[in-house]
């Protein structure tokens, strides 16, 4: 083997073994930022059986109008907006609430104090105990539904029934999809943050 002046032979290995390991820690963050997404497939959907509320952690697009739907649609008993925040108008939180009835109205309630999805799982703990709820519906958006799922099944008594109904997101538009990517990776990161939070309490 011929060896042109000042080439290292060595140098092509070298580059290769460096590489190695970077290719490996791309793989493990791949996988953990994949794992709450993957898992959050398995967990169980909404059954052709009534649920005694409907649950919808405020803060994502077209959440409340699922909630709505689930709601006129016999999903549930009653609909709970969690994180609706004090003094907030009905006529703002509520899009198309010209399409509700009276009877929809009295069975629509606005939980103002939790300000997060830990705070919502409790405010839901507190309902679930004081209108002895035993099947609940969980509405949130796609991406957010590993984290709140796991937050509700951890803090909510174990016999209580948890189906979830996630939200699709909106990945057409200009920039709506490296957005929702982004959100992705972010949930990823505060799924594995709640998992050590909650572990340790």
């Amino acid at each position: 083997m011929s060896l042109r002046q000042g080439e290292n032979p060595l140098g092509g290995r070298r580059k290769k073994s460096a590489l190695r390991p970077a290719a490996l820690l791309i793989l493990i963050a791949a996988a953990v930022a994949s794992y709450p997404h993957l898992a959050a497939r398995s967990v169980p959907a909404m059954d052709g059986e009534q649920a005694d509320v409907v649950f919808v952690l405020t803060g994502g697009e077209n959440r409340i109008p699922a909630g709505i739907r689930a709601l006129k649609d016999g999903k549930g008993k009653e609909l709970y907006i969690l994180g609706a925040r004090a003094g907030g108008k009905i006529e703002r939180i509520l899009p198309g609430r010209k399409e509700l009835t009276a009877e929809d109205l009295r069975r629509l309630h606005m939980e103002e104090w939790s300000e997060n999805t830990l705070e919502n799982a409790f405010a839901a703990k507190g309902l679930v105990a004081e209108r002895n709820f035993r099947k609940v519906i969980l509405v949130t958006s796609d991406y957010h539904m590993p984290r709140a799922f796991f937050a509700f099944r951890a803090i909510l008594p174990s016999e209580v029934d948890i189906a979830a109904s996630p939200v699709r997101s909106e990945w057409r538009g200009g920039g709506a999809f490296p957005r929702t990517l982004r959100l992705f990776i972010t949930e990823s990161v505060k799924y594995w943050g709640y998992r050590l939070f909650l572990w340790s309490v």
